[in-house]
């Protein structure tokens, strides 16, 4: 017997024969290229240690024993480009051993702008700071793959202070031990991604109610009860806004919550859009978070808060920032720094509010190492300052 078979019309074929096609036929799919992982280069470091500083009373933030020094990240006589890509300081007894942080008041790593133009084409505004350390935060690394650019043979000066809040009868020496850690251009099998800092800080008033620094007609429901008077944390400590009004960075907190916001476009002062790879804070005891908001978008940025002991006056710890992918910001932005204070004592207690943020400089050009061998004239300074 003959197998029956089903007869298929005429007018359906094209159709089976396009769904045929179809089924064997497909879009290519994306094909997503995964940037290759970061390969490490050697890993350097400069280890400094500050004078010994002799504690036999009670400092408050900017009172303490200090000292300034000069750093230099090589030992050659040829200058090399090389990336600076952490920072780190301890305190320590002079026998080496180490001692409670709540003795640091700073450790700071500043360069010379004018130098750094010479060497680096000036596309990028610059403070002179690099680092800072203080209670809170001790150590600064930056994300795999970036770091800021510096040429070997330019000093850097590096500024340290102690201080005490707690031991009513202290009698002990202490120093700042320094690492800075680098990475040198010659030993890269990969570029480095270049960082440039702009910081931003809380600054009261001393002259009257409803100033904001460097806003000649504030809107005070906008700006809130930060635009308060305040009084200066040490005389003389103040500073000119562009309407030639005074106002301080170091200012006092008296018992009770105080909330303070300054607009901090002015200090930011970017010349382009641009991506944040790293942002550390700087605040005294007492201070509960700092946060950056974008105005122009109504959001937060970035907010730190605070860890401090329960036992004692200091901070344990304060959040950072750091990320590869980063956060945007944009040149026609406006942003605002908000501060929150919560003095728990019954004395006035100074205060400041700063954040340095690491932004990536996407234009970096790599400068003529022949051009600053041939224009170095003298040996760099090293040694005590």
């Amino acid at each position: 017997m003959r197998n029956a078979r089903t007869a298929v019309p005429l007018f359906v074929l094209p159709c089976l024969l396009a769904s045929a096609l179809t089924a064997c036929w497909s879009e290519p799919a994306e094909v997503v290229v995964e940037p290759p992982a970061w390969v490490a280069p050697p890993q350097h470091q400069a280890t400094v240690t500050s004078d010994s500083y002799h504690i036999d009373g009670k400092y408050r933030s900017m009172t303490g024993p200090s000292s300034a020094m000069y750093v230099n990240l090589l030992d050659t006589p040829e200058p090399e480009l090389v990336w600076v890509t952490g920072y780190e300081s301890t305190v320590i007894r002079d026998d080496g051993t180490e001692i409670s942080q709540e003795f640091m008041c700073h450790a700071n790593l500043d360069f010379d702008v004018p130098t750094f133009y010479d060497h680096f084409d000036g596309r990028v505004p610059l403070s002179g700071r690099m680092f800072t350390l203080s209670q809170g935060q001790q150590h600064i690394e930056f994300p795999p793959g970036f770091g800021i650019p510096q040429i070997s043979t330019d000093p850097m000066t590096l500024s340290t202070q102690v201080l005490n809040l707690n031991d009513p009868n202290p009698d002990l020496n202490v120093r700042h031990q320094v690492t800075v850690h680098f990475v040198r251009d010659s030993e890269l099998t990969m570029p480095m991604t270049s960082l440039f800092q702009a910081a931003v800080q809380g600054f009261k008033s001393l002259e009257g109610e409803g100033m904001v620094y460097g806003v000649d007609d504030p809107d005070i429901e906008d700006h809130g009860e930060g635009c308060s008077v305040g009084s200066s944390a040490i005389d003389g400590d103040e500073d000119l806004d562009r309407n030639g009004r005074k106002f301080t960075a170091h200012w006092i907190v008296e018992p009770g919550h105080e909330v303070t916001r300054t607009l901090v476009t002015e200090f930011l002062n970017l010349p382009f859009d641009t991506t944040a790879h790293y942002i550390a804070v700087h605040l005294h005891p007492f201070a509960e978070s700092l946060e950056l908001i974008d105005r122009t978008l109504g959001e937060s940025v970035f907010k730190s808060r605070v860890r401090s002991p329960d036992d004692r006056i200091g901070i344990l710890e304060v959040d950072h920032f750091t990320s590869v992918e980063g956060l945007q910001f944009y040149a026609d932005h406006d942003y605002e720094l908000v501060s929150v204070y919560n003095n728990t004592s019954s004395e006035s207690v100074d205060s400041m509010a700063v954040m340095y943020i690491y932004f990536k400089d996407a234009g970096f050009v790599k400068p003529d190492l022949s051009a600053i061998s041939a224009a170095s004239t003298e040996e760099p300074a090293t040694g005590g300052m």
